[in-house]
């Protein structure tokens, strides 16, 4: 780290017994798990000390982890902040953890732990930014255990004030790791679990002189949107408020592997990474089912407890349970469209464009004749007859209806292969542009209207897929039919709710007027 000018030598004592460290090579570690253990203190030192190190020039920080395959040595070396004699004293101390509780290092246990387990001998040297202090000391846990020690040496040295960081070496491995298939394991769990590090651009780990990445999944384009949602919830349990924020989609390329959810703590990875993601049955069922294969998603959970290794949450006191019930509420939605299957997406979608062209044909052929049919008629329009309408003056008909066909021989016949829009002239200046889609649901609703608050635009979808309509879904007259009376619905729909009540309330009876005169202004005669 730097050149050594003098040394000073001062006893640590490190109670209980430091023999006692020889037991944690027995905890129920993974290697990733005990490696993230490093990068934990690394990132938080760095996210800690920031703006210090911002003033500094410094501006991000690499953590390098390197495993000798033929000497057995584990290396983790940082260019974070770095610790003066009272952190380094109580990284190496056991039970001591730190003052803050709020970081990735909570517990303070995880250098000793993590080094332990993965050797019989590790040293630590470190030297904090502006300080010329660098402390080193070797914990060697057979000597420790064999002669009765309860305390190490730390050594002192003299060192330029711009260096920084800190190297921790662990020898005599006990835990091999030098497999390809170990490695890949590690580097690809790494990545899962630090992508919000990685991808802000402040934090690059390094893995044998290899830089990691991580690249984020694309989602679900369906039914004219994307499959992506955001989550923010919170709940009560036992007394205490949980909240849960993130996100869920649709993977656009399913996978059983990259399916699932990545559950975060304080923006690391705790239970997730391909092949180990959430995945409870009560919202995934079988392995083999289509949503096992398809949802996904980022889920932060910071106010759940956690275990001491961070590798789980501390929830099976009905915690997880109520989290599971809790969650589904929030993406019933997701969970129904991840039932679909790509067959059955494919033939929605063939569905959609094949009934765009003939289906809008009649539909538009339709809309004209009830136009006509108020002009050149004696008989009162839809307009005159319904309620809290006022009567119109003919020339003024006329006009809008000119006005009307002027928009339709500019509009295109099929605005895309699964949509079909249709302008049309409501009362007086008040237009209103139905689109209509088509979709293969899987739930029992026949029919989605989202409307605009003034009653200016109307989005419909039609699912083909109910049971009482799927018999004739290949009728071509039916579909027409369909869409016709959707469209009415949808009329009036909006012309019920823009005559509402100072409370918002509706007449059934109102409705039922509406929807009634606004078939009979479609009808084909």
């Amino acid at each position: 780290m730097s050149m050594e000018k003098n040394i000073e030598i001062q006893e640590l004592n490190i109670q209980p017994q430091a023999g006692v460290i020889g037991v944690f090579s027995r905890l129920n570690y993974k290697p990733w798990y005990a490696i993230a253990e490093f990068v934990d203190n690394s990132t938080q030192s760095f996210y800690s000390h920031q703006q210090e190190l911002a003033d500094a020039g410094i501006n991000d920080v690499e953590v390098s982890i390197s495993y000798d395959v033929e000497s057995d040595i584990l290396t983790i070396t940082d260019t974070a902040f770095g610790m003066e004699i009272e952190d380094f004293a109580r990284a190496v101390k056991i039970d001591s953890p730190p003052d803050n509780k709020t970081g990735r290092n909570e517990f303070g246990m995880g250098l000793k732990t993590a080094a332990s387990w993965f050797g019989n001998v590790w040293s630590v040297r470190s030297t904090q930014l502006g300080s010329n202090h660098e402390y080193y000391t070797e914990i060697n846990i057979p000597e420790l255990r064999n002669n009765n020690i309860n305390s190490v040496t730390i050594k002192r040295t003299i060192v330029d004030s711009s260096s920084h960081g800190t190297t921790i070496i662990i020898r005599d491995i006990t835990k091999k790791i030098g497999s390809a298939r170990t490695k890949n394991k590690i580097t690809d769990l790494l990545k899962s679990m630090y992508r919000r590090d990685l991808n802000n651009g402040l934090v690059h780990i390094l893995y044998d002189n290899d830089p990691l990445f991580y690249d984020e999944y694309d989602c679900l384009s369906f039914r004219n949107q994307t499959w992506r949602k955001e989550i923010d919830f919170t709940f009560e349990f036992d007394g205490h408020n949980h909240h849960v924020v993130g996100f869920v989609g649709i993977l656009a390329h399913g996978g059983f592997g990259r399916a699932g959810f990545a559950l975060f703590r304080r923006n690391r990875v705790v239970v997730g990474g391909e092949e180990f993601n959430y995945k409870p049955d009560e919202i995934f069922g079988q392995a083999q089912s289509t949503i096992a294969h398809k949802l996904f998603g980022e889920l932060d959970l910071d106010d759940f407890p956690i275990n001491q290794a961070k590798d789980g949450f501390v929830w099976d006191d009905g915690l997880e349970e109520e989290f599971i019930n809790r969650l589904k509420i929030h993406i019933k939605e997701y969970i129904e469209i991840a039932k679909i299957t790509n067959k059955d997406r494919e033939k929605e979608e063939a569905t959609s464009k094949s009934v765009s062209d003939n289906v809008q044909s009649q539909v538009q052929n339709a809309i004209k004749h009830s136009f006509e049919k108020q002009i050149n008629t004696p008989e009162p329009s839809i307009f005159d007859i319904l309620p809290n309408t006022e009567s119109k003056d003919r020339q003024s008909e006329l006009d809008l209806y000119k006005e009307y066909q002027a928009e339709q021989n500019n509009q295109p016949e099929v605005i895309d292969d699964k949509v079909r829009t249709y302008p049309i002239q409501m009362d007086g200046a008040n237009k209103c542009t139905i689109s209509v889609r088509w979709t293969l649901g899987n739930s029992s609703t026949w029919i989605k209207v989202d409307a605009e608050e003034n009653g200016s635009k109307a989005d419909i979808q039609l699912n083909i897929n109910h049971p009482f309509f799927k018999p004739y879904s290949e009728k071509e007259d039916f579909k027409s039919v369909l869409e016709k009376f959707a469209i009415a619905f949808a009329l009036a729909e909006i012309r019920a709710k823009r005559n509402a009540d100072a409370e918002g309330r509706i007449s059934p009876n109102a409705f039922r007027t509406h929807i009634n005169n606004y078939l009979r202004e479609l009808t084909d005669e």
